[in-house]
């Protein structure tokens, strides 16, 4: 299995308040590193964070359709789920080389996927399976959602993801706390006593980690959180562990 976890990767500009695509960002080869794994390009199936936010849902998933094309992947179907889609799921993953899983709201997304099944649904899938931010934290087995919000504390954080992998990444990750909002440092203390139970890998926007049949990769700058610390592993090149 191909799994790419990313944080951002940096693929639209912002002009008027309105979202362009442009190029994926392939400082650290994510690019090149998708060509190379990818099978073929019958087609990529786009799931949704939220079953019913079409419109955004829609926004997002055009963007990264065309970002694929301007990068120079491009697929001869293109697919989105969420409760619109009323055919076999099943079947559209297995005529599609590449499955992307959106980001968004963490939780919100994971009861999205256990109401369709995916887990079950992606077992011995062999084409590229990437994750972006909530989508990536969610491919891990054992999930821990850390709380952007102090009324997050109260919230389920914890929960049994896609198991896809054995990563569990802190996106949009940000090292210097020195001009963190209370929220921040709330969100930094609450990772710092996860790290303790879990190694959990800040990946700042630009970064990716790919675990390929088994095998994982940092690419771009990550670091490692574990025991209360945070150690840099990665800058702007490659890891394996």
């Amino acid at each position: 299995m191909k799994i790419f976890l990313t944080s951002d990767l940096l693929n639209y500009k912002k002009v008027n308040n309105k979202h362009i695509p442009t190029k994926i960002n392939n400082d650290n080869g994510i690019v090149d590193q998708l060509k190379e794994n990818l099978k073929g390009n019958r087609g990529i199936v786009f799931f949704a964070s939220s079953k019913s936010d079409y419109s955004k849902t829609d926004n997002y998933a055009n963007i990264l359709f065309e970002s694929l094309k301007l990068s120079g992947i491009s697929f001869y179907n293109y697919y989105i789920i969420d409760d619109r889609f009323k055919g076999s799921i099943k079947s559209m993953i297995d005529k599609c080389d590449m499955v992307f899983i959106a980001g968004g709201d963490t939780l919100e997304e994971m009861k999205f996927f256990n109401d369709i099944e995916l887990k079950e649904l992606l077992k011995g899938y062999n084409g590229v399976i990437m994750g972006i931010s909530a989508g990536a934290i969610n491919l891990a087995y054992d999930v821990y959602n850390s709380p952007e919000f102090k009324e997050d504390l109260e919230k389920e954080s914890k929960w049994n993801g896609l198991c896809l992998t054995y990563i569990n990444i802190e996106p949009h990750f940000v090292y210097s706390d020195e001009n963190f909002t209370q929220n921040e440092k709330l969100q930094r203390e609450e990772v710092l006593k996860e790290s303790y139970n879990r190694v959990l890998y800040g990946l700042l926007d630009g970064s990716h980690i790919t675990d390929i049949d088994g095998r994982v990769n940092f690419y771009g700058t990550c670091y490692k959180i574990s025991n209360g610390k945070i150690t840099l592993i990665c800058k702007n090149k490659k890891r394996s562990i």
